[in-house]
């Protein structure tokens, strides 16, 4: 008989048994800012702005501590060996949370960027086919299209443009209509592909994502979801949605380290997907000898990554079950956002986005207390200013132009108060006002204006952009389309970032 001894593969709880004894020895406080101790935002931080990075519980940044240690222990036992076991139970762990029907229907990926481009990508797009987008699909996504259709000129977009304040019965009879157009125009043969929003990044608004997918499908168009905003923040049941792909980051409202993301994809679905990028070696050419697909082995590596981060949803779903579930969770923060942002508008004199609810779950969005005229055409420096002054504040909430109006998206979590929107809404309003003379003062030159956010968007160096060394005390410095200058904490891109 051999003697040769196997190295057996190590399930997390076995391996790190802190966070376990966390979760067992002591009760979970109340929401609000009892859980303030329990992260690391520096003392007097104002978040209001979980939405777009997220925020990492300090048990689960010392699990994650514990799991790079490991990592280091022995890298070559991690990569060959130790990594895998558990990379397959997130993924179940995931499958299982969000309604999947197998574990092969769940990948991972460093957020829902990352991954919607893998998916849009992975599509075989010949001449005539088109893709669907918004005006208010999120950046990147927004330009992985156009870069689509820049490398294949013949592959159509095709825009619906989406305008709130408005009505999830009128969101869907225009998607409709748009959906009916597009296929009655289309190529005999052409595949059609919509990229679905479920929650809008900016303005912050739950869509009727499953509706519009149903039209998607009784067309024959194929749906990807850009679910970036949706895991944590919205039940979710993917086999039963009729998508066939949707996109999440669990590093946003899931509470696992950064970067984190999934996707799902429908059993359909999973032969679009040929390779991952950068491409696995464990990638085959076509041909007789290639499997209907192997995109899961090839998931599984394909390349050296942390993946601390992936295993960090474990932990993260410990601690959602320990702070008092999921329904509890979603009670708190949507009932706070709607609270929060009708205390906001009354505090700034201006109005709600959404103020019947409907489109609001843990972001609201809340008109700036800028006067008519300021706000008439989209001007870079303004975000800038914006994003400076919060920052200087020690505070942040998103900031964004919509419809000709500046507009502020709240995020409402588990360690907020109504009264922080107070102080929210004290800050705009001085805010605002600052910024408004410093912007008559500045003798900006018309033609460092961006026309519209998305002329923007579009072009974003023809957008006035400004540098201010001294942490937004400073009048915004306007500069020329010709040169690229950072704006304070961020590059000249800060305005549309998520």
């Amino acid at each position: 008989m051999s003697s040769q001894k196997f190295i057996e593969p190590v399930a997390l709880d076995q391996l790190l048994k802190k966070p376990h004894q966390f979760f067992q020895n002591r009760a979970a406080p109340k929401f609000g800012h009892e859980f303030l101790p329990y992260y690391s935002f520096n003392k007097g931080f104002l978040n209001l702005n979980n939405g777009s990075f997220g925020a990492l519980p300090i048990v689960i940044t010392e699990a994650c501590n514990e799991l790079t240690a490991w990592q280091e222990d022995n890298t070559d036992y991690y990569y060959r060996i130790g990594f895998i076991p558990p990379l397959i139970g997130v993924r179940e762990q995931i499958a299982r949370f969000v309604g999947a029907t197998d574990v092969d229907e769940i990948v991972m990926a460093a957020n829902t960027s990352t991954g919607m481009g893998l998916v849009l990508r992975n599509f075989l797009w010949q001449s005539g086919d088109i893709i669907i987008r918004f005006n208010t699909t999120y950046g990147t996504v927004y330009k992985t299209i156009q870069y689509i259709h820049d490398t294949n000129p013949d592959v159509e977009i095709s825009q619906y443009e989406l305008l709130f304040p408005t009505t999830r019965e009128a969101i869907l009879e225009g998607w409709q209509r748009h959906i009916h157009n597009v296929k009655r125009n289309a190529p005999k043969g052409s595949k059609i592909v919509a990229v679905v929003d479920s929650i809008v990044a900016n303005p912050g608004a739950s869509m009727p994502w499953k509706e519009m997918v149903r039209i998607c499908k009784d067309a024959g168009v194929w749906a990807v979801v850009d679910g970036a905003h949706s895991v944590g923040q919205e039940p979710l049941d993917l086999a039963a949605s009729g998508a066939d792909f949707f996109v999440s980051s669990a590093h946003k409202w899931l509470n696992a380290k950064r970067g984190c993301a999934f996707i799902w994809f429908s059993k359909r679905s999973r032969e679009i997907m040929l390779t991952t990028i950068p491409t696995s070696a464990s990638y085959v050419s076509p041909g007789p000898d290639r499997p209907e697909t192997n995109i899961i082995s090839q998931f599984q590596y394909n390349g050296t990554i942390d993946y601390t981060p992936y295993l960090s949803v474990h932990y993260a779903l410990q601690w959602r079950e320990w702070i008092g579930g999921e329904s509890a969770i979603h009670k708190y923060c949507n009932n706070l956002a709607r609270e929060g942002g009708r205390r906001l508008a009354k505090i700034m004199d201006t109005q709600v986005m959404d103020p019947d609810g409907e489109f609001t779950l843990a972001m609201v969005n809340v008109v700036l207390p800028f006067p008519k005229d300021f706000s008439s055409s989209y001007d870079a420096a303004v975000a800038s200013a914006l994003t400076n002054k919060l920052l200087a504040q020690n505070m942040f909430a998103v900031t964004f132009y919509h419809r000709e109006l500046w507009w502020t998206r709240v995020s409402a979590q588990i360690w907020n108060e109504l009264s922080d929107f107070e102080i929210l809404g004290n800050a705009f309003v001085s805010i605002c006002g600052q910024i408004v003379i410093e912007h008559q003062n500045a003798n900006i030159p018309p033609d460092s204006k961006a026309k519209s956010f998305h002329s923007y968007l579009d072009h974003p160096f023809r957008g006035a952009v400004a540098c201010d060394p001294n942490d937004g005390l400073d009048c915004p410095r306007p500069v020329t389309a010709t040169t690229v200058v950072p704006v304070g904490y961020h590059t000249h891109l800060a305005s549309i970032r998520p």
